[in-house]
């Protein structure tokens, strides 16, 4: 294989690891724990593979009780290094043969192989008569029986099919059909395609005229198990049959060096084909901007932002005509309850954020209508995940749900209602209304003084007049009337101003409680589909390099 090749082989692999790695950290709390577990177990085995030796290949000798395998084992090496028997199972432990021993101890360690046996580094089968040079590192590896009924036994042979390069699976002619070799271990291996040989051992035993029909027969097994792409050779220990044509796969197999390589990317592929196939959707929609503000209504409406809006304008108008009104009868309104005093609200305090309102807690009707809002923009957002996505976000927003209620009435305490400071037309308007009551209280004091020199016969000039008035008649009209204009006037003009305030004050109600929605629900909303739409991104991507 060109360079070329085992270099994109190589990165191809780790762009997927890097992948599923990546993905694994954003999506463990949201995956079925079966599902991460087995993505660490293969990520860490290709991590693992990757670090030990590049120049072995490490081929596997798997197969049920009676098939032989220890036996082939031996003829294809060439010397009697497995044990052989009658009795069942033989190989009790699994038993390595090795060429070119150097920098193997580390992979053999980590595939916890302790009996090895370093063969001739320049032959494999020296009876071959087409023997093989295979100095490139073959570790052929003969494993204790599959369906053992020792656990131990089983555990080994289960893990290293796990671990090895290239498998390679023994049956026999009395038992290659069995339901149990099939639906147990072979279907199993279905992502392993191209890291597979299966040999049909002991065909000395079946009649010429029946081979191929049990082969026939064989293959359409391995295609019901969908590995039907799978090299079939038959091969007998007695007769040399089929020994050169599976050192043939090995030589082959050493030669591709990046068999490793290629038995690590079918297990991300199958790990990676299993994740793309449970994404609920490649990638969910973020709720609107319509979504969102009815959702930020619905809460500051239930909250009472319209009510504290009405008291902004009730509020408005009391003081307004506390300041505004003729001052003879303006204090009589300071006998009327402000609305936002009794909230705690409006009362310009210089830091209202440390302030919390005396608004009374949420009715049922309310709390159900913020809860309402919540769950439906939650379903809205969560409709097309998962359900442990979507779940696990729901229980992130209802365990703030408290904290929620609090945060907003902060922000109501600290928002600028439009009613903290006097409006710059209140002094000049109460100068001109205490102006009125002075001119009006001194045109009567002239009055007065003129009635009581009239009674005690004192000869005063001739009282002023304006066209035909007497100026302090005049005056009591006037400062009367101008405070009679004023006070008219003066409240067609609050109430107008009133009703500018309420809007006002709703709007900035609205944008404080908006602005606590944002970032209690929200922004964790969006985040958390963010997280969802980046690990689908990476599984989808990864996936579409699965060979």
């Amino acid at each position: 294989m060109s360079e070329r090749k085992v270099t994109r082989a190589h990165t191809g692999l780790t762009e997927q690891i890097n992948s599923v790695v990546t993905a694994m950290q954003i999506a463990e709390p949201y995956l079925e724990p079966e599902v991460v577990d087995q993505a660490a177990v293969i990520i860490e085995r290709a991590e693992t593979r990757r670090q030990l030796s590049a120049d072995h290949v490490v081929v596997g000798l798997f197969g049920a009780t009676g098939s032989g395998k220890s036996s082939l084992f031996n003829a294809l090496v060439g010397a009697e290094v497995a044990q052989t028997g009658v009795i069942r199972p033989t190989t009790t432990k699994t038993v390595a043969a090795i060429w070119q021993p150097e920098s193997a101890d580390a992979l053999l360690d980590w595939l916890d192989v302790s009996e090895r046996h370093v063969m001739d580094s320049q032959v494999l089968g020296k009876d071959s008569k087409k023997s093989k040079d295979l100095g490139g590192g073959l570790i052929l590896l003969d494993l204790p029986d599959m369906d053992s009924t020792a656990t131990d036994h089983h555990q080994i042979a289960s893990r290293l099919a796990g671990k090895v390069d290239f498998l390679v699976w023994v049956l026999d002619p009395q038992k290659y059909a069995d339901a149990s070799i099939h639906h147990g271990y072979l279907s199993e291996l279905t992502g392993q395609r191209g890291n597979l040989l299966v040999v049909l051992n002991q065909v000395d035993t079946i009649a010429d005229r029946e081979r191929e029909p049990v082969t026939r027969s064989l293959r359409t097994l391995l295609d019901g198990e969908g590995i039907g792409q799978v090299p079939i050779i038959l091969a007998s220990t007695r007769s040399r049959e089929g020994l050169d044509a599976v050192r043939e796969k090995f030589a082959v197999a050493l030669k591709n060096k990046v068999q490793a390589t290629r038995r690590l990317r079918a297990d991300v592929d199958g790990l990676l084909s299993m994740l793309e196939a449970e994404l609920a959707v490649p990638k969910v929609r973020v709720p609107g901007i319509m979504e969102q503000s009815e959702l930020e209504r619905s809460i500051a409406k239930a909250h009472g932002t319209n009510r504290i809006a009405d008291a902004v304008q009730t509020s408005y108008k009391l003081r307004a005509s506390t300041n505004t009104g003729w001052p003879l009868t303006s204090w009589l309104t300071r006998l009327r309850n402000d609305p936002l005093k009794r909230m705690n609200l409006g009362r310009g305090i210089d830091k209202p954020e440390i302030s919390l309102t005396s608004r009374p807690d949420l009715s049922v009707a309310e709390n159900a209508a913020v809860d309402q809002a919540v769950v439906k923009f939650l379903n809205t957002a969560t409709e097309d995940l998962s359900p442990r996505w979507s779940q696990s976000l729901k229980d992130g927003i209802h365990e703030q749900k408290t904290e929620l209620a609090s945060e907003i009435d902060i922000a109501i305490a600290s928002c600028t209602l439009g009613v903290e400071k006097k409006s710059w037309w209140w002094p000049v308007t109460k100068f001109v209304q205490w102006l009125g009551v002075v001119v009006a209280l001194a045109g009567a004091l002239w009055l007065g003084g003129i009635a009581v020199a009239a009674y005690f016969q004192f000869n005063l000039p001739e009282t002023p007049r304006v066209e035909g008035f007497a100026i302090p008649t005049l005056m009591v009209f006037v400062g009367v009337l101008l405070g009679i204009v004023l006070g008219i006037f003066g409240s067609f003009i609050n109430k107008m101003v009133a009703r500018l305030k309420r809007r006002k004050a709703l709007k900035n109600l609205q944008n404080s409680v908006g602005g606590v929605v944002r970032r209690f629900i929200v922004d964790p909303t969006a985040h958390h589909l963010e997280q969802y739409n980046s690990y689908a991104a990476l599984i989808t991507n990864a996936a579409k390099k699965v060979e």
